[in-house]
């Protein structure tokens, strides 16, 4: 088979130090480069004695031509004598469910089929055929979302995929042109993907539309990008050092703000992301490096997943937002008398009282007949809202904006009545009680919280 040029040499250097017998998977879509791919690797395999197994996953997304590349990747694999798995999902149904774009559920479908296979077949090494023009993409989609320097590395050529799994790319400076002419000298079928031409797909827009002007301007474009991804790669090895040797002497107890603050922004953000195990936007790090320069104690920003950035005694910690207690749930009848709940919070109901509450204490007078048999108080819920000036509001992030400990967010009683949150202490009362001025004639109940000490 003829090496065009030598461009594949990147595919026995990168998989060279595998152990005779090792087994690798091969993602096998059917187009020219994966095609090109599973044909070298298959002699080299041959060569050096390794396993080679091949895997095609179908995304529905087609019909029939899907089918069609299914049936050819089975064939090709027949013929070359390379073990096929071929997996499947309905990726438009399955994007909508989640709230995903298709590009993305199809990547997140794909490469867990994959890992899938890997592991039940006990295959450490998964091979892709990414190429040079697959690389310049993904930096500018990295650039037009607006990313950091991390960014600008675009695709590495090997990686982690997962604990004990390895995701190679051979061909990463090969380009689209060697790869079509490396299959036109060999007689290397393939099947061409009807989508690769729709540019409502963000990739398919930059490779159509833009990457052709860009090659005008500068002919020399795939040597232009693998320097700019050298570069920020270096540069990003060198923030993630500086920041790993920050946390590891600095941050015992959470990141301290008194040298947090005085470190450079671009330090700064990368402490972030290597201290919160979230993949943290931009939007996310300002927020925080706010809070940190505020440094007001107690205070906090919401973060995805539930995770909150929270500043306490002089330090920044990450805590899971929905645990910042240790009480369970709670639900108690409207009682009169005292109720103590679990985290020792006290709700005094009184009907008609005659003495004046307390300066210190939390309180609010509502009208008898507001109360049914129904009412209760209970912990907040995720999707809580409560009707306030006019409109429904989120329940967390008022409680949020109002600077409540995260200690203290489950333990809040909230005060329900016929199904609608009536009353958050210290935070927020429904306009329906707002509007219930209590008559010198009428009866009413006063509600006392008694916080602890």
């Amino acid at each position: 088979m003829k090496s065009n040029n030598g461009i594949f040499y990147k595919s026995p250097q990168l998989l060279a130090s595998l152990p005779q017998s090792t087994s690798v998977l091969v993602a096998f879509s059917g187009g020219a480069d994966s095609s090109a791919l599973l044909h070298i690797l298959k002699d080299d395999a041959t060569a050096r004695n390794y396993k080679l197994h091949a895997a095609h996953f179908n995304h529905q997304i087609r019909g029939e031509e899907a089918e069609r590349d299914a049936e050819f990747c089975k064939s090709t694999c027949e013929k070359l004598s390379i073990p096929f798995y071929l997996g499947c999902a309905n990726i438009p149904a399955l994007a909508k469910e989640n709230g995903n774009s298709i590009e993305t559920e199809a990547r997140e479908q794909r490469y867990a089929f994959f890992e899938k296979i890997m592991r039940e077949n006990n295959i450490p090494i998964l091979v892709t055929a990414h190429h040079a023009e697959d690389q310049i993409e993904t930096v500018m989609l990295h650039i037009l979302r607006g990313c950091g320097i991390s960014g600008l590395k675009g695709i590495s050529g090997c990686r982690p995929l997962s604990n004990d799994l390895y995701l190679v790319r051979p061909l990463l400076n090969a380009k689209k042109e060697d790869i079509l002419s490396y299959c036109a000298e060999n007689n290397i079928e393939f099947v061409t993907d009807s989508t690769n031409t729709d540019i409502n797909y963000a990739r398919n827009f930059v490779r159509a539309e833009l990457l052709p002007k860009m090659y005008e301007l500068q002919p020399n474009l795939q040597n232009v990008f693998m320097r700019l991804s050298e570069s920020a790669d270096e540069a990003s090895d060198f923030l993630k050092e500086s920041a790993r040797d920050f946390i590891e002497n600095k941050c015992k107890n959470g990141i301290p703000l008194s040298h947090f603050n005085q470190l450079h922004p671009a330090l700064k953000s990368q402490i972030l992301m290597l201290s919160c195990d979230l993949s943290l936007e931009y939007t996310h790090i300002q927020s925080i490096v706010a809070l940190c320069h505020k440094a007001e104690p107690h205070s906090s920003v919401s973060l995805p997943n539930n995770i909150a950035a929270k500043i306490e005694n002089g330090t920044l910690i990450f805590v899971n937002d929905e645990a910042e207690s240790e009480y369970e749930e709670f639900f108690v009848p409207f009682a009169l008398g005292k109720t103590v709940l679990p985290s020792g919070i006290i709700i005094n109901i009184e009907r008609n009282p005659i003495t004046n509450p307390s300066q210190n204490d939390v309180f609010i007078d509502v009208k008898c007949d507001i109360i049914n048999d129904d009412a209760h108080f209970r912990s907040k819920r995720e999707k809580d809202v409560i009707f306030a000036g006019k409109m429904n509001k989120k329940v967390k992030k008022l409680i949020s904006e109002k600077k409540i400990p995260l200690n203290m967010r489950k333990k809040l009683p909230l005060l329900v009545c016929k199904n609608e949150i009536m009353w958050i202490p210290t935070v927020a009362l429904c306009d329906r009680l707002r509007k219930g001025k209590i008559a010198n004639n009428e009866s009413f109940f006063r509600i006392t919280i008694q916080f602890e000490n």
